[in-house]
């Protein structure tokens, strides 16, 4: 039979920090709700199930993210309130730069339909040495 574990000198059921943090930095990241199975998954095994569990609630108990129960099942997500939302200038900027790349992108289809035409009367278009031929056959008529 195998040695039975030990008890009290054992660390299973406790949780780092560095495992806290990076439970809490994956849900700011991604900035989208989770279960505590899905983060396990999501984190390829770094933390168990029940040691997530543990970590969301102990998170959602110091505030750090929300917590919405579900009937049985607890869904955790970033604080939005902590979300970097940009000023109206900063809003504004983007808008006129989002403009201005439409209009340069509607001038260069534009710009590359006339060249396409072009291309395509170009290729259809007999060269000198054909014009040659034709001449010559129908000269010989």
């Amino acid at each position: 039979m195998p040695p039975k574990k030990a008890k009290g000198g054992d660390s299973e059921g406790k949780v780092s920090h560095g495992t806290e943090q990076a439970v809490l930095a994956y849900l700011q990241k991604t900035n989208r709700p989770y279960s505590a199975n899905d983060i396990s998954s999501q984190l390829h095994g770094q933390v168990s199930p029940a040691q997530a569990k543990k970590i969301l609630n102990s998170l959602a108990d110091e505030e750090k993210i929300q917590r919405k129960d579900n009937g049985k099942q607890q869904i955790f997500f970033a604080i939005q309130t902590r979300i970097d939302v940009p000023n109206i200038e900063e809003a504004e900027e983007e808008e006129d730069s989002i403009k201005e790349r439409a209009e340069q992108v509607g001038k260069l289809k534009e710009e590359n339909r006339a060249l396409a035409s072009r291309l395509q009367a170009l290729t259809s278009a007999l060269t000198d040495d054909q014009i040659r031929e034709r001449i010559a056959k129908l000269a010989h008529e």
